[in-house]
């Protein structure tokens, strides 16, 4: 029983590990750095001097019109500016 708690224990931290390592650098006070990263080089976001932030797209609202005739208020991340409901799907 013991041998089975400690196999699903170390399989557990596997699995919760995976793909992720412990950023390499040290921190100011000369500690190891505790962030986890999946970069190649093992540096987190903090350290990594090529890391370039995502620039989000802001949220407009809806150009398009509901079945009253008043403009929709829904937000939106679309490039053509409408909203889940007045885009055509195909």
């Amino acid at each position: 029983m013991k041998k089975l708690t400690l196999s699903v224990a170390a399989l557990t931290i596997a699995m919760m590990s995976y793909g992720q390592t412990q950023c390499k650098s040290l921190t100011t006070d000369s500690v190891q750095c505790k962030n986890n990263t999946k970069a190649k080089n093992s540096l987190c976001y903090l350290h990594n001097p090529y890391y370039t932030k995502q620039v989000e797209t802001p949220a407009l609202a809806c150009t398009g019109t509901t079945k009253s005739g008043r403009n929709c208020k829904n937000k939106t991340k679309n490039t053509n500016q409408l909203c889940h409901l007045h885009t055509k799907k195909d």
